[in-house]
């Protein structure tokens, strides 16, 4: 971590103030200054937040970008050069190479950020009411937690295969100095055991009593979903424990979102998703976390729009894989794919979920969505009650206009649903990479798979990190 330039990064204004996007990253302080006072301490942890939407993380490529490019989600024309090669599993470039120091730099320096929170919420106590310190250090630990599991996701090796092998270091202070790489196993004893203190310090958390408007007395605590919450937080936990092939554990948190969704996360309307001039296509209700980002909208004109745009920025999403995937009275197709352009004579659909509209919906980038709860629980089901398996997985076919299913599902139904469930949301290399599949769905034939070898899931730790540890 020599070489990664770490500062505190300040928002100047609360976080439910409309324009508290508009902070310039760059605004530094003293760290006895940022911690001086309640006001300081949560415009820190805002700065986290806004860090968390930069290209090189969720804003591009950690959820629609780079991961949903390994997943072989789009048809990828050679001229693309940086995301063909991700598509190919083609590491040894120079933009590969630049793309991945980017992203392990950038997780980096925000996990830096937190470390400095949480540690100025034991120096700097006095300033801190309970519920504020219960809060401020709950989240940055959820935080912290996240983004290491996220970079042990994306560049750590394949836990199912062997979980002893030397993966990445932890930062659990902050440090100048670099961390040596550790087990794979207890590396994930360390995220889980942030997202479970996490958890313990969350338990007074406004969303559990009001609902994801949070408490109306204080705009930091409000619009809890927008921020790393108490529910949000079990929704880490059971993706940690699935992925560390604990399944019982993970059930037990999935059931936890499963026991509110309708309460505090509710299905999305069909005419909220479908009608009107700015339809929800992200399903906003069913969000139990995510970033608010007002730059999300770029990413249509950029990357998505196969009306105007050329082979070599398209990220396309090709129409007959949809048609074929997808049924056509699917709420997720009638919504952000059923459009259509055409580039080079191929036919795409506008994947339009990004689309920019006034809205705070379209400046929301999911995290972690109910539904995962239902399919996470269905999958651990499939053997041991198929019929409530079955039932987890209905509730989700009915509440995106389909007829439910009378057959006892298989794995296939819950890839399925994985990949149309988080279509540019960034988790379906990862389910792949859980599972460890070696032939997933053809990005350009609907009938088509493409083969993945084991190795390829497992990226390339940058070498200036490997050279200081």
């Amino acid at each position: 971590m020599k070489r990664i330039n770490i500062y505190i990064l300040l928002a100047w204004l609360c976080f439910g103030c409309s324009d508290w996007l508009d902070v310039k990253p760059s605004d530094r302080l003293s760290e006895e200054a940022a911690f001086s006072n309640l006001a300081n301490f949560k415009q820190t942890l805002n700065g986290v937040y806004i860090e968390l939407n930069s290209d090189a993380l969720y804003g591009e490529a950690l959820t629609y970008g780079t991961v949903e490019i390994l997943s072989q989600r789009y048809d990828i024309n050679s001229e693309n050069k940086e995301a063909y090669a991700f598509s190919q599993y083609d590491y040894a470039g120079a933009s590969v190479e630049m793309r991945l120091e980017q992203i392990w730099g950038k997780a980096y320096n925000v996990i830096a950020n937190t470390n400095l929170i949480i540690e100025n919420c034991e120096t700097h106590r006095e300033v801190l009411a309970d519920k504020y310190y219960n809060i401020i250090k709950g989240e940055a630990l959820a935080l912290r937690g996240m983004l290491h599991f996220d970079l042990q996701r994306l560049f750590g090796p394949l836990y199912a295969q062997d979980s002893t092998l030397i993966s990445l270091p932890y930062y659990k202070k902050f440090s100048l100095t670099s961390e040596p790489q550790i087990p794979a196993n207890l590396f994930m004893r360390d995220v889980i055991d942030d997202l479970r203190h996490a958890e313990r310090l969350l338990q007074d958390d406004p969303i559990i009593e009001n609902g994801v408007k949070g408490d109306a007395g204080d705009d930091f605590l409000q619009d809890r979903n927008l921020r790393l919450n108490y529910y949000a937080v079990q929704g880490l936990l059971s993706r940690a424990y699935m992925y560390v092939g604990r399944p019982d554990s993970a059930l037990y948190y999935a059931e936890k979102i499963i026991e509110v969704q309708e309460e505090k996360f509710p299905w999305i309307e069909r005419n909220d998703a479908l009608m009107g001039g700015a339809p929800d296509r992200v399903f906003s209700t069913e969000l139990v976390f995510a970033l608010e980002n007002r730059n999300v909208g770029s990413a249509y004109a950029r990357y998505f729009d196969a009306s105007v745009l050329k082979g070599s920025s398209l990220l396309g999403i090709r129409k007959d894989v949809t048609e074929y995937l997808f049924d056509g009275r699917d709420y997720r197709y009638m919504s952000f794919l059923k459009g259509e352009g055409l580039v080079n004579n191929v036919s795409y659909s506008l994947f339009n979920k990004f689309y920019v509209a006034d809205s705070l919906h379209a400046e929301m980038m999911p995290m972690v969505r109910a539904s995962e709860a239902y399919l996470t629980a269905a999958e651990i089901l499939l053997e041991e009650d198929p019929g409530r398996s079955r039932e987890l997985l209905n509730k989700v076919y009915v509440k995106r206009g389909l007829e439910e299913i009378s057959w006892y599902p298989g794995e296939s139904d819950i890839t399925e649903e994985w990949y149309k469930e988080f279509v540019g949301e960034g988790q379906l290399f990862f389910y792949y990479k859980r599972k460890m599949m070696e032939q997933v769905q053809s990005p350009r034939d609907p009938y088509g798979r493409v083969s993945i070898s084991l190795s390829k899931y497992e990226l390339p730790i940058p070498d200036a990190e490997i050279k200081y540890n």
